[in-house]
Order: C-alpha cells, then sequence, then structure tokens
C-alpha cells in the first residue's frame, strides 16, 4: 500500500484550489450584494422573525440531513452490508467535508473514509456518489423545469434572474443525458472495460490495467440500479429526502414573513440545488446566497427580497452551516481520523495515482 502523501504534497495540491474557490466565492457576494440585498439583516429585521420558525425549521432539517445519508446503504448493499449507524457516521463526515472544502474536493472523502473502515475500493465509492449526484440533480432540475410552467413569474431586469429558465432547461438536459448514461455503462460494463483497456493500452498498457480497473470499480459502485427493489428504495427514500427538504424551506420563509406557498420553495430549493454545482468556495459562501436571493427574485417584489428575503438567506445558510459541522466533525472526531488522512487517501486514487500505476 503506497504511503500518504507529503504535508507539502497535499497542501500544494489544495492550495490553488482554495485560492480560485475564494476569488469566486468574493464575486458570488459582490453580484449578491449589488442586488441591493444586504448579507447581514438588521436586529429588527431578525427579531420579527416568528419564534417557532428556527426550531422547526431544526426537525425538518434533522429529518432532510438523516434521509440524506440512510438512503445510501441501498446504493452500497450489493457490496457490502454496512450498519445504519454507521451509514449515517459515514455520509455526515462526508457532508461536512464536501461543505467545508473548496471546489467540492470534499467528495473523495466518503469514498477514502469507506475504503479505511470497510476495505472497499474508493472506485466503488465514487460509483455509488455518482448515482447520487445524477439522481439528486435530475430530480432537483426537474423541480425547477415544473416552477417554470406551473407558477407565475415576475417581469424582472435582472439579467442573472432572466437566466435561471435557460440554466434550469440546461441543467435537466445534462442530467437526464447523465442517468441515461449510468444505465448504459451498467448494461455494458465489460465492453466498456474493454474499450478502455484497449484505448488507453495505445499509451501504456500498464496504464490501461490501472484505469479499467477502476471503471470497474466505478460500474461495481452502480451495481444497486440493477436491483430493481434496492433501486426503488433508494428512489423513495430520495423523495422523501428532498421532499423535506423543501417543506423545511417553506416553513422557514413563512416563518420570515415570506408570501410563498410550497411550490415556490421547490423551485428555491431546485434552483440552490443547481447553483451550488458551479465552483464553490468553503462552506459554499457566495453561491448559496445568491442562488437563494435570485430565486426569491422570481416571484418576489424587491422589497420583500432585500427585507424579509435577507433574513431567510441568512437564517438557512446560517442553521445549516452550524448543523452540517456539528453532524460532521462530532463522528470525525469519534473515529480518530484526520482530514489529512482522508484527502491523502482520496486524492492520491485519482490522476495522481493514475500517473504510477505500480502503486497498490
Amino acid at each position: 500500500m503506497s504511503k500518504p502523501p507529503a504535508p507539502a504534497s497535499l497542501l500544494s495540491r489544495i492550495f490553488p484550489k482554495l485560492l480560485i474557490s475564494l476569488v469566486l466565492g468574493g464575486l458570488f457576494i459582490w453580484i449578491y450584494r449589488a442586488g441591493g440585498v444586504p448579507l447581514l439583516p438588521s436586529r429588527e429585521q431578525l427579531a420579527a422573525v416568528q419564534w417557532w420558525a428556527v426550531p422547526a425549521y431544526l426537525g425538518l432539517l434533522s429529518l432532510t440531513h438523516f434521509l440524506r445519508a440512510s438512503r445510501w446503504r441501498f446504493l452500497i448493499r450489493p457490496v457490502k452490508e454496512i450498519p445504519l449507524r454507521e451509514v449515517i457516521a459515514l455520509n455526515w463526515i462526508g457532508f461536512f467535508t464536501i461543505f467545508a472544502l473548496p471546489l467540492r474536493i470534499g467528495e473523495v472523502t466518503r469514498p477514502a473514509l469507506t475504503k479505511i473502515r470497510h476495505q472497499i475500493p474508493i472506485s466503488v465509492g465514487f460509483g455509488t456518489i455518482a448515482v447520487e449526484r445524477v439522481v439528486d440533480g435530475l430530480l432537483t432540475s426537474f423541480c425547477v423545469a415544473w416552477a417554470l410552467f406551473a407558477l407565475p413569474r415576475l417581469e424582472v431586469d435582472d439579467p442573472l434572474v432572466r437566466s435561471l429558465p435557460v440554466y434550469g432547461y440546461a441543467t435537466l438536459a445534462v442530467f437526464g443525458g447523465a442517468f441515461l448514461a449510468l444505465g448504459a455503462f451498467l448494461w455494458q460494463r465489460r465492453l466498456a472495460i474493454a474499450l478502455t483497456e484497449r484505448l488507453v493500452g495505445l499509451v501504456s498498457p500498464r496504464l490501461a490495467t490501472f484505469i479499467a480497473e477502476k471503471v470497474d470499480g466505478v460500474a461495481e459502485g452502480i451495481r444497486s440500479l440493477a436491483d430493481v427493489k434496492l433501486t426503488g428504495l433508494f428512489l423513495l427514500e430520495t423523495l422523501a429526502y428532498w421532499a423535506t427538504n423543501a417543506l423545511g424551506m417553506w416553513v422557514l420563509a413563512i416563518g420570515c414573513g415570506l408570501p410563498i406557498g410550497p411550490g415556490h420553495a421547490v423551485a428555491i430549493m431546485g434552483i440552490l440545488a443547481i447553483g451550488i454545482l458551479l465552483p464553490a468556495g468553503p462552506g459554499l459562501f457566495g453561491n448559496f446566497q445568491l442562488a437563494i436571493s435570485k430565486g426569491l427574485a422570481m416571484y418576489l417584489a424587491h422589497e420583500l427580497v432585500a427585507g424579509p428575503g435577507a433574513v431567510y438567506v441568512f437564517l438557512l445558510y446560517s442553521i445549516q452551516t452550524v448543523f452540517i459541522v456539528l453532524c460532521g466533525v462530532v463522528p470525525l472526531l469519534g473515529m480518530k481520523v484526520t482530514m489529512g488522512d482522508l484527502l491523502g487517501q482520496g486524492l492520491m486514487s485519482g490522476p495522481a495515482r493514475a500517473a504510477d500505476p505500480s502503486g497498490e
């Protein structure tokens, strides 16, 4: 087994991504504030929030976070049976690292942790992530597309708000195609592996063998899609996860004084989900605020977006940040695994590792 990368090597991999993400986050926040929406609402605005709104949202967020994690057990079951408590811990750590680290490099930590604790190849873990991301992207972009037809919108001059329909339809097309590609890849698994070995083998037979093994591992990670029962249970729990998410966002919006219905909450949730697909900084800071504010601007007057809307964005982000960090840090400390271990294991399984296929 290869040694973990040296700290300097790991830092050199992360630092450029961190720098880029900070620049992008700053740009998004500048656009957000240029739209006339304050980043920090006043005390008077916060005091106007209904007393029940925050605890009600916290309760629904807890259920949302649980469902988001628990559904993974259906994807990993064809590979290995993992206890539900462990499934929750592994995923909550993964959610925290995705949220905290720049440009979504935290995606590597859950496969790395799964390998460390359960000896499941990292490529298999990436296969399960691919299923999650494609299904989530397809569902949330469909929510946006539905809202564009079903809900009346305001006529606005903001170019970003006006471009949201195009972005929503494009995202739906991309994830629809990705879902079909997953099915085709699973159906023609052996062909995909053989083509990989043949094409890459023209350059390096050893590299071809290494990459073909990774392709096979990814295919193993999406194997649950071939099981109708497991796929059905995963989709059912995914629908419950997103429905609870939208319900929580709606409840908090009502508590903040925003006159929106459940359908608007579904639309804003979808816009947020596809908005944070863009390159993001630590904590998704910038993307998160901008996506929510532009989603609100599709349906509400500017005075509402800049008033109770700013309170809504602030509370939504603050509550989620504290919650995700606590849910991730506590089990991470309990497992006695460092972020350096996870990033080293995960990052070195990618392109840098492929360059040395002799590594174990």
